[in-house]
């Protein structure tokens, strides 16, 4: 069997075990799709990959295999990342199925996972473990059979369910040859318990394991958000580290807003807690940009190749539609930039006609009449980008050539 989460001195001990002990599904010898994956595993090829993937489970197989336990769930589970996302929580398909376990935008609702601006925790390797465990377990207590509780995980728990009742049976090998899965979900399950034989009995299979430690995380709650880099250079943590426990941020930066936890290799978490702790400690870096005459968030946004919302979140009470000429943007620097260079001033404009406003007008509405930014139009008639026109008001616009 495989070791306890906290047993997990050398990285051989979480694959040197028997598949037939223990396994809550018979391994299917017979069919023809298991031995053409247990084959293709065991090619020359194969084996690289496998030792490759499994080299890259290091960091998060305890804490999956601890969570495996505690939920009283089949012991080969650790095994299905393998064949999800190839243990890459970066992983994305081509449906747009992301993180270790390969989760939908549509199948997050009630796991406790999020996705905004600044996260996508699908690639969370803890929520996304958490959340695929329930899953499973959901889909074995409803259908009975561990084979249809995967199949349902990768087909869906609906369509799995509507077969197994048309067709009067919770045989998934039944269902499988009777056409009535979808053709991804009939190889999924002999694909998975392909590999489950292969690992099971890596040594034995011709497979050398990796000889290094594997990870023990510890969660810091953070209060300010960080940026990672300046975190790496405070500690000495690789950043590639700090990128692996935390890969569902988009930005080598935390969010700016609510709670997040850290996490981080159990022997890290001091140093951290120390240079959080510094009155020094310069958290994150920022450009601060002067707005000008010209200037638009959508401007900056992509300049910067950040989000407006990003950059709205970070500057309180700025708004969008009416950027005040002289004010300063603080802006994350999640990316190596050159100051944004405003547009240039349309000083060879003749500002010498004038337009009668009427009912209905806005700055906005009146610099799209003449091609002109909002900004610069209330600038020429000493106005502020969000003042009230009134109905006889006499404003200086460009003559239109």
């Amino acid at each position: 069997m495989l070791p306890g989460a906290g047993e997990f001195d050398a990285p051989g001990n979480l694959l040197r075990r028997s598949p037939e002990d223990g396994l809550s599904m018979a391994l299917p010898w017979e069919d023809e799709r298991f031995r053409k994956f247990r084959e293709a595993y065991l090619s020359p090829g194969g084996r690289k990959w496998l030792e490759a993937v499994i080299a890259r489970s290091l960091p998060y197989a305890p804490y999956v295999y601890e969570r495996i336990r505690w939920y009283r769930l089949p012991e080969e589970l650790i095994f299905l990342p393998v064949i999800e996302s190839e243990w890459s929580p970066r992983a994305v398909s081509r449906s747009g199925a992301a993180g270790l376990w390969q989760f939908m935008r549509n199948s997050i609702e009630g796991y406790d996972m999020r996705i905004d601006d600044w996260v996508d925790e699908r690639r969370d390797f803890m929520k996304s473990t958490d959340a695929a465990l329930r899953k499973l377990k959901t889909n074995y207590e409803t259908l009975g059979s561990w084979e249809l509780a995967l199949a349902a995980y990768n087909a869906g728990l609906g369509a799995v369910s509507r077969a197994a009742a048309a067709a009067g049976t919770r045989d998934y090998w039944e269902l499988s040859a009777r056409g009535l899965l979808s053709p991804e979900a009939v190889s999924y399950v002999p694909k998975f318990l392909a590999a489950v034989s292969v690992l099971g009995r890596a040594g034995r299979n011709g497979l050398t394991l990796p000889d290094l430690s594997p990870v023990l995380w510890e969660r810091v709650e953070l209060d300010r958000p960080v940026d990672l880099s300046l975190l790496s250079e405070a500690t000495g943590i690789p950043l590639a580290v700090l990128r692996s426990g935390n890969a569902e941020l988009r930005y080598d930066v935390t969010p700016p807003e609510g709670r997040y936890a850290l996490k981080l290799p159990v022997q890290s978490a001091p140093a951290v807690r120390e240079a959080l702790a510094r009155p020094d400690f310069q958290a994150l870096r920022y450009y601060q940009h002067r707005i000008r005459s010209g200037d638009t968030l959508s401007a900056l946004a992509r300049h910067y190749e950040v989000s407006i919302p990003l950059i709205l979140r970070l500057n309180p009470g700025v708004r969008a539609e009416s950027l005040r000429i002289g004010s300063t943007l603080v802006i994350p620097a999640l990316k190596e930039k050159t100051p944004y260079t405003s547009p240039a001033p349309l000083e060879t404009l003749d500002f010498s006609e004038s337009y009668p406003v009427v009912r209905g007008d806005t700055l906005w509405s009146i610099s799209l009449k003449y091609g002109i930014q909002p900004e610069t139009l209330a600038e020429r008639n000493g106005l502020d980008i969000s003042s009230i026109l009134h109905e006889g008001m006499t404003l200086k616009v460009p003559k239109m050539e």
